[in-house]
């Protein structure tokens, strides 16, 4: 679950709105649950406890016939791939490539369907947290692209990361904010002429 409260939102869109007063660029703060259901993970999961329930009827049913070992394994997968729809007993049998991939596509999905590639001087950048994952990813289009490395944003997802885990995710998205309108601001700085084309709202799905 996401736990944003109105005041936080307030908070993070007054930060945007701050930021942009810097420059031309468009920042668009975004949260998602998590970035996929991970039906790899799931299966693994529900494999593993499927051997588990095996397990246990080799030495709690061993006068029986050996069949009902296969049996036993049955219910076990199905509750394996219920138990992954809890993330703490989940996370462990992800990949950290999978989660990875996953985070980065759907950042790239919320990008398009975001209209921050329709900016006038293609200067949109996205900051999405995925939750579950503990992942950030900072998408920036192709104007800023052209000026800043995409080495620049690491500390900023780093440090951002790190606010996650400590719960603080409102805090991180403010400071990652304005540390990204102030990279911004050097190379395309404000004007007078400064239309805001994307909302200042924080994008929650």
């Amino acid at each position: 679950m996401i736990h944003l409260t109105q005041s936080d939102q307030d908070k993070i869109s007054k930060a945007v709105l701050e930021a942009e007063l810097l420059t031309t660029g468009e920042i668009v703060p975004m949260v998602v649950t998590q970035s996929d259901d991970y039906p790899g993970a799931r299966w693994r999961l529900a494999i593993v406890t499927a051997m588990f329930f095996g397990f246990l009827a080799y030495f709690f049913l061993g006068d029986f016939d050996p069949a009902w070992i296969l049996w036993v394994q049955i219910p076990g997968l199905y509750i394996g791939y219920w138990l992954g729809t809890i993330s703490t007993v989940l996370r462990p049998f992800l990949e950290s490539s999978k989660v990875d991939e996953e985070v980065h596509q759907r950042a790239l999905q919320a990008f398009i369907s975001r209209d921050l590639h329709a900016t006038k001087d293609r200067t949109g950048i996205l900051i999405m947290a995925s939750l579950f994952e503990r992942r950030v990813e900072i998408l920036a289009d192709t104007g800023i692209n052209a000026k800043v490395s995409s080495d620049t944003w690491q500390g900023i997802v780093a440090d951002m990361i790190g606010r996650i885990k400590s719960d603080d995710l409102t805090e991180g998205f403010c400071i990652a904010v304005r540390e990204c309108g102030e990279v911004l601001a050097k190379d395309f700085p404000g004007s007078h002429d400064n239309p805001d084309e994307l909302s200042n709202k924080v994008v929650i799905e």
